[in-house]
């Protein structure tokens, strides 16, 4: 039997794995830090994180279950969240090159929760992680929370990561043949990850 700080290294490790890897979420939010810079990306993220945790109470709750049993609902919920993206692609790709008149496509709180409320592939995601890295605690009421504690904090850490690194090519961004080349890459990679989630479902 695994030592509880051993299986809380293991969640905090397969967290990363889940909630770190490049996806729509991670490429909205470089593209959105790249455009507008940290400070004003901050609701975003605020948001992502908030539909997070929203995601994990009611995969708890027992709908990440649910849409493994039914196909069906699992589509709809993929279809919709897919086109959601795709409509976030398209503002991406479409902001204004000057910035004052970019200020009204910039993606916002409500963007980021949509963003992972929408997402099948958290609450399949959630599923694994509920199922097989749940910490070791009792009441289950609280290991149901310190689990999602510790997924919320690396989901965290790695949004300010990628956040970090739109910061960081933002001065790229300046340049308006390069900013419109750049916006339109990030908008083909988050189709191609909708795309991606499609085939792997």
């Amino acid at each position: 039997m695994k030592r509880p700080m051993s299986q809380l290294t293991t969640l905090a490790i397969t967290a990363l794995l889940l909630f770190g890897s490049p996806g729509p979420g991670p490429m909205t939010i470089v593209a959105t830090s790249a455009t507008f810079g940290v400070y004003k990306t901050l609701s975003l993220y605020a948001g992502m994180l908030t539909g997070l945790a929203i995601s994990m109470v009611a995969s708890a709750l027992g709908l990440a279950a649910l849409l493994s049993a039914w196909p069906g609902v699992k589509l709809t919920l993929q279809i919709v969240g897919g086109l959601y993206v795709l409509y976030l692609a398209y503002r991406i790709a479409t902001t204004p090159l000057d910035t004052n008149a970019a200020e009204g496509a910039r993606l916002t709180m409500r963007d980021g929760i949509f963003l992972n409320v929408l997402n099948p592939k958290s609450y399949a995601v959630l599923l694994v992680v509920y199922s097989q890295f749940l910490l070791p605690i009792s009441p289950a009421t609280m290991a149901y929370v310190a689990t999602m504690g510790v997924c919320l904090a690396v989901a965290g850490c790695t949004n300010i990561f990628w956040m970090c690194v739109g910061g960081a090519i933002r001065p790229l961004v300046q340049r308006p043949l390069f900013s419109r080349l750049l916006r339109l890459a990030f908008a083909l990679l988050m189709i191609g990850a909708v795309f991606w989630a499609f085939i792997q479902s």
